[in-house]
């Protein structure tokens, strides 16, 4: 039978078998086409509304590409890699990402509810599922519980979890498959173009070393121009996307709309929210199937109704999201100066100060951080080309040094919005 194929823009032909057909094809994968990869991004960049879905197509794409690298490497050490646990590494690579929430990580900051990874197990594990029921029938009961320990990390210290170390490590770490996919995808979609690197070069460069009974992933040190390249590319997006003010801007205003609508609801004030709406902004859990009918379009129905909302502070704050209107104010003013200088305002009208500006609706803060790499628990090695040791990558690269390491790159921008503060307070804002 021939190969189901899905046209990618970044990887050309991507090839399934059909199995993993069938996969695709259950409802709870079909959600991801309603996720947008990089949340509000879209309202930066108007090209960035990929999607979640073609996200997890491509990384199954890469992580096919590096357990063919792999295999060939581990077979140096004397390890076999078998048809199930390349099966495993590429059903863990597509659906790495299944649980994610609406507006992707905006989700999780939103609502503190579990983790997408989290999310991902809970779907996965669910018997009710269709996913569920046709990972079992196509690859066996026990094939979930050893999907869960890749995901989760939870596998036991045995030489069969060598090889699932490895596969661990492809699905997360800083050189995952998923990394790999996401940067290319993002920075193609973004049109920010120092977000590229050579992917099939850096796969070229990996090794695998065993060091006191456990094997490691390494870069070959003569192909550190390839792996900084990489990494730079990661900062890069990290500064001018992933953390751009705007993108922050528009994901604040919509945790806003939803404290607005918490605290309505709890004043018994009507608004339109259907039951899994409530219970996630009461911060009450939810079932699997309760998760699932919730994306994009699901809560931008909600704010489309709120815009239309009798409270002046909900039907406001909806509207700047759904049109993209930023609170017409940037304030250079430091935040404690800010702070008096409102209080200041306030007490001249006979109007009780504010205890904390991040309890207020007008007011909006952004900060962008951004470090080049990070070496706590999660390294980059590097073996070295004189010796066999291997190398953290500041110990070897000229420009991702430990000086620059320590560093980062920290901007903060602040927001007013004069509308909401006169509809608040009664007064004008003036600074």
């Amino acid at each position: 039978m021939e190969n189901f194929v899905i046209r990618d823009v970044i990887h050309s032909d991507i090839e399934f078998d059909e199995r993993l057909k069938e996969i695709i094809n259950c409802t709870e994968f079909q959600r991801l086409h309603r996720i947008h990869q990089l949340s509000c991004e879209y309202l930066v960049f108007p090209t960035a509304t990929h999607t979640r879905f073609s996200h997890s197509i491509g990384t199954y794409y890469v992580m096919k590409k590096l357990i063919k690298h792999f295999t060939k490497e581990l077979h140096k050490l004397g390890y076999e890699v078998k048809d199930d646990d390349k099966n495993l590494a590429y059903i863990a690579g597509l659906l790495h990402d299944l649980g994610h929430g609406a507006f992707s990580h905006t989700f999780e900051k939103i609502f503190s509810l579990k983790s997408h990874e989290q999310w991902t197990i809970a779907i996965i594990s669910d018997k009710n599922t269709q996913i569920h029921k046709k990972i079992v029938e196509l690859y066996g009961r026990d094939f979930i519980n050893r999907l869960i320990s890749i995901i989760s990390k939870s596998y036991q210290d045995d030489e069969k979890s060598k090889i699932f170390s490895i596969i661990a490590t492809l699905v997360s770490s800083q050189t995952d498959a998923d990394r790999m996919d996401y940067l290319l995808r993002d920075s193609y979609f973004t049109s920010v173009t120092n977000g590229s690197y050579d992917i099939q070069r850096l796969i070229k460069s990996f090794g695998v070393k065993e060091e006191k009974d456990k094997l490691k992933i390494y870069i070959n040190e003569k192909y550190m121009s390839t792996l900084e390249e990489y990494v730079l590319a990661r900062y890069f997006m990290h500064k001018e996307v992933y953390q751009h003010n705007i993108k922050q801007h528009m994901e604040s205003c919509l945790k806003l709309i939803f404290k607005r609508v918490k605290e309505l609801i709890k004043n018994d004030i009507p608004v339109f929210c259907d039951d899994v709406a409530k219970k996630l902004i009461l911060g009450k859990n939810i079932s699997v199937s309760e998760y699932l009918q919730t994306d994009d379009s699901y809560f931008m129905y909600h704010i489309s109704k709120w815009k239309c909302h009798d409270d002046i502070i909900l039907s406001h704050l909806s509207n700047c999201f759904i049109n993209r209107i930023i609170f017409d104010k940037e304030i250079e003013l430091g935040e404690i100066r800010l702070k008096e200088h409102i209080n200041d305002l306030l007490e001249k009208n006979g109007i009780e100060k504010i205890r904390n500006l991040n309890d207020e609706y007008f007011y909006i803060k952004t900060t962008k951080k951004a470090n080049l790499y990070t070496n706590s628990g999660e390294n980059i090695w590097i073996k070295s080309k004189e010796k066999e040791k291997l190398y953290d990558l500041t110990e070897k690269s000229l420009i991702i040094n430990k000086d620059n390491v320590e560093k980062s790159f920290i901007s903060t921008n602040i927001f007013i919005s004069s509308y909401l503060f006169e509809q608040i307070y009664g007064i004008k804002f003036e600074i």
